[in-house]
């Protein structure tokens, strides 16, 4: 029997009430947990990134600092250096023992050069190149940059200019001559353990090992990282590829 308003007319029916769906409490409590591994591993990924970059920063700083730049007159002292010299100087200079010595204009240009970052390196520059004797010129070449220049990063200009220079003043010498290879393989030597060069370094000591041990779980946890979030970014794709073909 169906049932009647006041007036006689027939009830209308009841709407369907729509029922929603609540969210899942599972859904939401995963989601939560996902959120809380991406901020841990990211954390972690952080922390030991920091601890292996100064590390490696420390590290850097000895062993493996940039070529610094050097005054533009070290290229022109070059040139005049690797000329033979077949004269007698005339120039006076004074060497770091107090002696005058005279020096072709080459090297006396040169010595002007090294005179623009330290004086005590120009007086041994000129009392190296004072010496005629391939075998004793190229022995004080060597000793110029081995000893002469202070290992501390601030002396790292005139280094890498006495470099320049000896090694071109070597290539005026007879490569015949042993002493003057032997000079010159100590000279490429020399800078490259004092600097980042392509050469090798026998004596550099490797990575510290804490670079490794906080370097590598650092880069996995990055690596993870970027995994979860191209799977999210593919599971979003998916959604709405879905969404769209409905």
């Amino acid at each position: 029997m169906s049932s009647r308003e006041p007036s006689g007319e027939p009830a209308p029916a009841p709407e369907p009430v729509e029922e929603r769906a609540a969210p899942p409490a599972r859904a939401g409590a995963g989601a939560r947990a996902g959120a809380r591994r991406v901020a841990a591993l990211l954390a972690l990924a952080l922390s030991l990134g920091a601890i292996a970059g100064v590390a490696y920063q420390r590290y850097a700083a000895v062993h493996l600092r940039a070529l610094p730049r050097v005054p533009g007159c070290v290229r022109g002292a070059r040139v005049a250096l690797r000329k033979p010299v077949a004269v007698s100087g005339t120039e006076p200079r004074q060497t770091a023992s107090g002696e005058t010595v005279y020096l072709t204009p080459g090297e006396d240009r040169a010595v002007a050069c090294a005179l623009q970052l330290d004086e005590a390196l120009a007086r041994h520059l000129a009392g190296a190149l004072a010496e005629q004797a391939p075998a004793q010129r190229a022995a004080r070449l060597s000793e110029l940059v081995r000893d002469r220049v202070p290992a501390d990063p601030a002396y790292d200009r005139a280094a890498s200019a006495a470099y320049m220079m000896a090694s071109a003043a070597l290539r005026g010498l007879p490569d015949d001559v042993a002493e003057v290879r032997a000079a010159a393989e100590e000279l490429d030597r020399h800078q490259a353990c004092r600097f980042d060069t392509r050469r090798p370094c026998p004596t550099r000591p490797p990575l510290p090992a804490l670079v490794w041990l906080t370097g590598a779980p650092a880069a996995l946890s990055l690596l993870g990282l970027l995994w979860i979030g191209l799977a999210a970014s593919a599971a979003r794709t998916r959604r709405w590829t879905a969404r769209r073909g409905r």
